[in-house]
């Protein structure tokens, strides 16, 4: 199976769609991981409600309540009838394990599926007639708890943040119909699953997150490429993924000088089995139970299901004993008909019952490898994975197969429990643009042949993510029956191929159907299009497309005027081309699921009105509780302080006899309602009973607190009333101040006007007075009464701090006001200068001319007394 996926192109390509928080689930047929995906949260697992990193796959009843985690397990003793554990190989399964695994057994329907019966002493709220549910169904539920833990966690203020978006890992050999229920279970519970990637690929990722790969050139070979095994032993599962790991470097543009790496995550094969921890739990059991019905000869033991429950929590103690101890001692209190239970088990007996399916555990191994046409010696190492890794048993067999050889190639260097959906998460990340990432290619590869009417379409090793089309003939409607691993899986039907004949003009007509095998797994039909069968040749083609390639740049621009003499004639041939482009016509299809029974539209809405009944009622019931809960504390609480004898005297002191006489009277009778009604009652009369009484307490409280904050609220506002009148005082000096510069002020000498309006002042003015007679009339009757606690403030402090923040905000927002500029000066105008300059010089030529006078007449007498000469 391949995905095609480079990460930092899905940055682009995806990022509008995930935006928001995103939850990574690896569910585990025994313990499901999860990991939240959000800015400023750490990457890391979701604890649940007991601070556990591995949450219990299970969901339970307890009586009437539904319970999941370690308190469902942890009910499998008192209810085993409600008790839902391993679904993970039931889904989309018509097969139901040979395993006793089941307290209440599932059984096949009329239609093929797998149901659980459930029992009628655990009614289920808004029941519709139906005591049945599906695995998917179950699984549904457990998902519904996933994301509560996940929403708790993303968000703030005690107040859920919504998840819709999801990742999720899945063995990486499930064919169709099992990942199709998977997403059926995330769509009941209104998730999108981003994208579903093998537990294998998980566990390569988180490996490559870290690391440092060789390089290598696909296009080249050159470099090499590094192989590792990952070897996941889980509960129910034994698998084995073949993982290629390389790096490319590559120059964003020619002018870059630091290179990108890609690290490139191939996934080539996969093995399985169907043996893990669960088995090892069962061959305990097994031993446990023969040897105490040797010891106590009660043969009937293995027909209670009570304490097989038992033995079931303490065979599975026993084992995570024995992987580091070589023996264990048993002990169980009670196990049947009062009978305690006491004995011992050494790891050799657990060995000598396992001896004869032991090599299975290494048979995966042996599959990957031939599947991917590699041998152990291409293997760099061999990654544990899954927590039957750490059982001796498990680890020998991987010895033996590896041989002395290769025995040192075992590495635990990934965690166990969470590799897997800590590597979903970092993937989750990548599809997001909030993170930056390190740029990663993922390849999944399909582990089973999809075939066509017995025909290979999507050969085994084919990538995920890519589409592919056949052509069949156009005759009749079609039908055609896909299959995965031989077992069929849909079949597909062309609607109205005679009707688009009747109206298709190109000879030799066929029908093209597409189909995309999916980043999910998912083989899906595109489209069917009916086209003609006959292919024209490209005019561009040929001899002249030949002749056309030969020319380089320059002898393109020596051609240029031919080609734009020929433009006519191309457009004329342009025209019939347009009528010569093949005839499409696209032809309606429907697909029918073949082999296990999908949940169809009819079933989704009925399981999600019982999902919703369900979640609705223990809505209801935690808000009643929550009220019964608070209403009992509340009542204990004023118990206690109306106790004329306690230390809290607070109370006491701030009420009268009679208040006090009213609240213990309400608190009894209160106290009796609820010893009959705790059980029945609802919410809104549990709230109803507590506001009853606090209508009571009311005044008392406002005493209290108000002795307990008037003082600093009278300082506060008398500080508030100082600094008013300081900026009353202030302004008004500095406003005649500018009232008396602006009589001297010219227009060629402007001066600013005052900062502060008349208007203005005169606001704060008659503010500081209304306060002022407002609080002596208030502080005179309440000097009168402070020594008496029971009665009623004359002054709240809610008044003072109300009346002392609005006369701030009003001396500060005039404050902040911008002084104003002086006018600009009034310059001379030009004709008044003119006049002006006119003016000066007709005074100076009459003063010239006036200088002047006695000089010409004395020149005049001069030529006069001279004339004779």
């Amino acid at each position: 199976m391949r995905i095609y996926h480079l990460l930092s192109l899905l940055l682009f390509l995806l990022a509008p769609a995930v935006q928001a928080a995103v939850l990574a689930i690896d569910y585990g047929a025994e313990f499901t991981k999860l990991s939240l995906v959000k800015p400023g949260v750490a990457l890391d697992v979701v604890l649940d409600k007991d601070s556990k990193r591995k949450i219990q796959s299970v969901v339970s009843w307890k009586r009437d309540d539904r319970v999941f985690g370690q308190e469902a397990k942890a009910a499998a003793g008192r209810f085993p009838d409600a008790h839902y554990p391993y679904i993970k190989p039931l889904i989309g399964s018509t097969t139901i394990p040979s395993l006793p695994l089941y307290p209440n057994p599932p059984r096949l329907a009329e239609d093929g599926t797998i149901v659980f019966q459930h029992p009628q002493q655990h009614p289920l709220p808004g029941a519709d007639g139906t005591d049945t549910w599906t695995p998917t169904a179950l699984l549904a539920h457990q998902i519904a708890y996933f994301r509560t833990l996940a929403e708790t966690l993303a968000g703030s203020d005690g107040k859920p943040e919504t998840i819709s978006q999801v990742v999720v890992t899945v063995p990486g050999w499930w064919n169709q119909y099992q990942r199709k229920a998977y997403r059926d279970a995330l769509e009941l519970q209104g998730l999108t699953c981003l994208s579903m990637i093998g537990e294998g690929t998980g566990v390569a990722l988180n490996y490559a997150m870290t690391r440092q790969f060789p390089d290598y050139d696909p296009k080249t070979g050159e470099g090499q490429k590094e192989y590792h095994l990952i070897y996941d032993s889980g509960a129910m599962q034994t698998t084995a993924t073949v993982v290629a790991f390389w790096q490319e470097s590559y120059l964003p543009n020619p002018k870059s000088k630091t290179p990108i790496n890609t690290t490139f995550v191939d996934v080539l094969s996969t093995g399985h089995e169907d043996i893990g921890g669960v088995n090892l739990d069962l061959i305990i059991r097994d031993l446990l139970l023969k040897d105490f019905v040797v010891k106590t000869k009660k043969s009937d033991v293995a027909q209670d299901k009570r304490a097989l429950a038992k033995l079931d929590k303490e065979a599975n103690r026993v084992k995570h004993i024995l992987s580091a101890n070589q023996e264990s001692n048993v002990n169980v209190e009670s196990l049947y008909e009062d009978i305690d239970y006491r004995s011992k088990l050494s790891r050799q007996q657990l060995e000598d019952s396992l001896e004869a399916s032991a090599s299975l555990f290494s048979k995966p191994i042996a599959s990957a490898l031939t599947s991917a046409e590699l041998s152990l010696d291409n293997i760099t190492s061999v990654i544990f994975f899954g927590g039957n890794t750490r059982v001796p048993i498990v680890q020998s067999a991987v010895k033996s197969i590896l041989g002395e050889q290769h025995a040192d190639k075992i590495a635990q260097n990934v965690n166990t429990d969470e590799a897997a959906v800590l590597g979903a998460a970092y993937y989750g990340a990548g599809l997001s643009r909030q993170f930056k990432m390190k740029s990663l290619d993922v390849t999944e590869r399909s582990q089973e042949d999809f075939t066509i009417n017995g025909e290979v379409f999507f050969a085994r090793g084919s990538g995920l993510g890519q589409k592919k089309s056949v052509t069949l003939p156009a005759k009749d409607d079609i039908k055609v029956e896909f299959a995965q691993g031989g077992k069929p899986i849909l079949l597909v039907e062309t609607l109205n191929v005679p009707a688009a004949l009747a109206n298709f003009t190109s000879p030799e007509p066929v029908v093209s159907l597409t189909m995309r095998l999916d980043a999910r797994g998912h083989l899906a039909t595109v489209n069917a299009v009916l086209v003609s069968n006959v292919t024209e040749e490209d005019s561009s083609g040929g001899v002249a497309g030949a002749l056309k390639g030969l020319f380089g740049k320059k002898d393109k621009e020596a051609v240029e005027e031919t080609e734009a003499a020929d433009d006519e004639k191309t457009a004329k041939k342009d025209e019939k081309n347009k009528k010569k482009q093949p005839e499409k016509v696209a032809l309606r299809f429907k697909e029918h699921a073949l082999g296990v029974k999908p949940t169809s539209g009819e079933e989704k809405r009925k399981i999600m009105s019982r999902l919703t009944a369900i979640s609705s009622a223990e809505a209801a019931k935690t808000a009643r509780e929550e009220a019964r809960n608070i209403l009992e504390g509340y009542l204990y609480k004023l118990s206690s302080l109306l106790d004329p004898h306690t230390d809290r005297r607070a109370l006491i002191d701030f009420s009268t006899e009679d208040e006090r006489d009213a609240m213990s009277k309400l608190v009894a009778t209160t106290f009796d309602w609820l010893s009959d009604h705790a059980e029945t009652a609802s919410e809104k009369e549990l709230r109803a009973k507590r506001l009853a009484i606090e209508k009571l307490e009311a005044p008392i409280v406002i005493r209290f607190n108000e002795m307990q904050t008037r003082g600093k609220a009278i300082e506060d506002f008398q500080q508030a009333m100082f600094a008013g009148r300081s900026f009353l005082l202030e302004a008004q000096k500095n406003t005649t101040a500018a009232l008396e510069a602006a009589k001297d002020a010219s227009p060629e000498k402007p001066v600013a006007p005052p900062k502060y309006t008349e208007e203005e002042l005169k606001s704060v003015e008659d503010l500081l007075k209304e306060y002022e007679v407002w609080v002596d009339t208030r502080m005179e009757k309440q000097v009168k009464i402070e020594q008496d606690k029971t009665k009623d403030p004359e002054i709240y402090t809610k008044d003072l701090n109300e009346r002392g923040k609005k006369l701030q905000s009003t001396v500060l927002r005039l404050l902040n006001k911008k002084a104003p500029k002086a006018p600009k000066p009034v310059k001379p105008s030009p004709s008044s200068t003119a006049e002006e300059s006119q003016a000066t010089e007709e005074i100076s030529s009459t003063a010239s001319a006036d200088d002047q006078k006695p000089t010409q007449t004395a020149d005049a007498d001069d030529s006069k007394r001279h004339d004779e000469l």
